[in-house]
Formats: structure tokens, C-alpha cells, sequence
């Protein structure tokens, strides 16, 4: 089973750059299906297949907005979302997570993608990371 694993680099970032989280460290990285390019945050697929893909997200509130939202992207195209609301005004950190299967083909590439730019990012390894499973070869 084909498996990658991407977390956090341990550091706190604002989002700028279009809100793509390309600060990742690899945990586990099976390269014979995957590719991570570090510079712009993408992690490509090599081969086709039906995959898992999950990610979580760890924010920091500081004007307390009412919630914070990021997607999950496959070239560009919004895939998965979460969207958290602020549910208790006295925490500052809150995570969200979003899971699902997606046929994808070779070369396509997976993203993380903040919502709203200027967000506030916790990129701990244990609270913010995604990663993706290939669960079969065909489509």
C-alpha cells in the first residue's frame, strides 16, 4: 500500500501567497507515487489510482474571527473543505479535519489551501499535516 504523510514544519505562519500551506515536512513518503515539490507546497501523484486523502488544519485566532476554512485541492479544483466556527471565544487554537476517496491520474497534484489569506497557521507537526492512500490501480 502506497502511502505519503506530510506534518507541519513546527512553526507559526500567516498565510500569504494565494493561502497555499507549502511548509511541510515528510513523515512518510512513498516515492514511487508520490511527489512532494517543498517550493510550492503540491504533492503530485505518479500513479493512477483511487485515493484517500485527509487533511487537518491547526488555526490561531487573534481577532477571534467567527470560523476559519481551508480546502483540500486536486490541480486547482476544490476537492474537500472544512470550515470551523469559533466555538469558544477564550480559545485562541482550533483544528479542523476533512477525509475522502478521489480516482486521481498520474501527474495530478494535491494541494492545502487556506480560504482566507492573513490567516494564522500553527504548522505543528502534531495538529497540522495531510497525507493521502492509494486504495487500488484502477480507476
Amino acid at each position: 500500500m502506497a502511502v505519503v504523510h506530510l506534518q507541519g514544519h513546527d512553526s507559526v505562519i500567516q498565510v500569504k501567497q494565494g493561502g497555499v500551506l507549502a511548509d511541510w515536512v515528510r513523515s512518510s513518503l512513498n516515492h514511487k507515487v508520490f511527489r512532494l515539490h517543498s517550493r510550492s507546497g503540491e504533492l503530485e501523484v505518479l500513479m493512477d489510482g483511487t485515493y484517500f486523502i485527509y487533511s487537518q488544519v491547526e488555526v490561531y485566532y487573534i481577532n477571534f474571527t467567527d470560523f476559519a476554512s481551508h480546502e483540500v485541492l486536486i490541480d486547482r479544483t476544490p476537492f474537500l473543505q472544512c470550515t470551523r466556527s469559533v466555538e469558544n471565544r477564550k480559545s485562541k487554537f482550533n483544528t479542523c479535519y476533512t477525509a475522502g476517496v478521489c480516482p486521481l491520474k498520474a501527474r495530478q497534484k494535491i494541494t492545502v489551501k487556506m480560504t482566507y489569506e492573513d490567516t494564522v497557521v500553527n504548522m505543528s507537526r502534531h495538529t497540522t499535516f495531510f497525507g493521502a492512500v492509494r486504495l487500488n490501480e484502477s480507476l
